[in-house]
C-alpha cells in the first residue's frame, strides 16, 4: 500500500531543546493514524513540519509523493488542516471564514457540514462559544475536495453528540480513500478510530503499531495474598514489574508470559489470586 504521508529521519532542534529526534513514520493512504504523547514530546511541532510552517533540520517530509518543503504550498490544496490554536479573526462570521476560503479551495460539504453541526453561520467568530470555534474548524479543514486531513486534537470543545459525528465523517473520509492523521490525548477514541498508532516522547518515536497488534499485546495484572509476607527479591524476573508489595499483598505487571510469575507464587500457599488483562488504557500508559 502507498504511503501518504512519510517522515524519513526528521530531526528538530529548538536551541539545546530536540523537540524532533531522528523520526521516521510511514502513514499509508486511507488509514486513520492517531499521533500520541504527553505534552511537550513533539506531536505539534511534528504536525507543523508536515504542514510546512516550519522546516525541520535534518531529514525529509514527503506527502503524497512531493517534497513538503519544496512543493508545501500545492499540496496545501489536498490537504485540510486544523490547528490546536487556530486563528480566526474576530469580527467575521463563520459565514465570510468558510465564503473567503472556498474561494481559494472550493466550498466542497462546507454546507452540508455546518449543517450537519447546527453551526449558525450568522454571529460574529468573537461572539462564538470554544465549542462553536471548534465546529467551524472542522468545516474548515473540509474544504475543497481534501486528500488528507491533517488534525491537531480535533476533538477539543465537542461534546460527546459531535464527537461521535465527526468519528463519522472521519470513518467515511477514509472509507472512500482519503488519509486521516491527527494527534489526541483521548486514548478512547484513538482506540476507536484508528488503523494504527504512534507515540512519540521525548521527541523519540517509542510505538509504531498498527491498533490489532496493540490490543494483542500480553500485559497481566496480577493481585496474589498469602499466609506470609512476599519477599521482592524472589520476583526480579525480566518482564515481571512489582507495582505494589505490602506485606502478605503483591500486585504485580507482567509482560509477555505469566509462567515466570506463577512459577514464584507457587511457591507460596495463596489465599487470594485475581489475574487480568490489562486495559488498552495501561497498554498506551506503557509507551508514554
Amino acid at each position: 500500500m502507498s504511503a501518504a504521508i512519510s517522515l524519513s529521519h526528521v530531526s528538530k532542534s529548538f536551541g539545546a531543546k530536540k523537540a524532533l529526534d531522528d523520526v521516521s513514520l510511514t502513514i499509508p493512504k486511507g488509514k486513520i493514524f492517531g499521533f500520541l504523547g504527553p505534552n511537550g514530546a513533539g506531536k505539534t511541532t511534528t504536525i507543523r513540519c508536515l504542514m510546512d510552517c516550519m522546516r525541520c533540520d535534518s531529514g525529509t517530509v514527503t506527502i503524497l509523493g512531493k517534497d513538503a518543503n519544496l512543493e508545501g504550498a500545492e499540496l496545501k490544496r489536498d490537504i485540510g488542516f486544523l490547528s490546536s490554536d487556530i486563528q480566526l479573526h474576530t469580527n467575521w462570521s463563520a459565514r465570510t471564514h468558510i465564503d473567503f476560503l472556498s474561494s481559494i479551495k472550493g466550498r466542497g460539504r462546507a454546507d452540508e457540514l455546518a449543517k450537519l453541526f447546527n453551526l449558525d453561520l450568522k454571529p460574529k467568530v468573537k461572539n462564538l462559544s470554544s465549542g462553536n470555534k471548534q465546529k467551524l474548524a472542522i468545516v474548515l479543514a473540509f474544504l475543497g475536495n481534501p486528500k488528507i486531513l491533517i488534525m491537531d486534537e480535533p476533538t477539543r470543545g465537542l461534546d460527546p453528540l459531535l464527537q461521535n459525528q465527526l468519528y463519522e465523517l472521519l470513518r467515511e473520509f477514509a472509507k472512500q480513500g482519503g488519509t486521516v492523521f491527527f494527534s489526541s490525548h483521548n486514548l478512547a477514541e484513538v482506540q476507536q478510530l484508528c488503523d494504527n498508532v504512534a507515540v512519540i516522547r521525548d521527541g523519540k518515536i517509542v510505538a509504531d503499531e498498527a491498533m490489532q497488534d496493540i490490543r494483542r499485546m500480553k500485559i497481566h495484572s496480577i493481585t496474589a495474598v498469602a499466609t506470609k509476607s512476599f519477599d521482592k527479591k524472589m520476583f526480579d524476573t525480566k518482564g515481571i514489574e512489582i507495582v505494589s508489595c505490602s506485606g502478605k499483598t503483591i500486585v504485580l505487571k507482567v509482560r509477555g508470559r505469566i509462567d515466570p510469575a506463577m512459577k514464584v507464587l507457587g511457591k507460596y500457599e495463596l489465599t487470594d489470586l485475581d489475574v487480568s488483562h490489562a486495559s488498552l488504557e495501561d497498554v498506551f500508559m506503557e509507551f508514554y
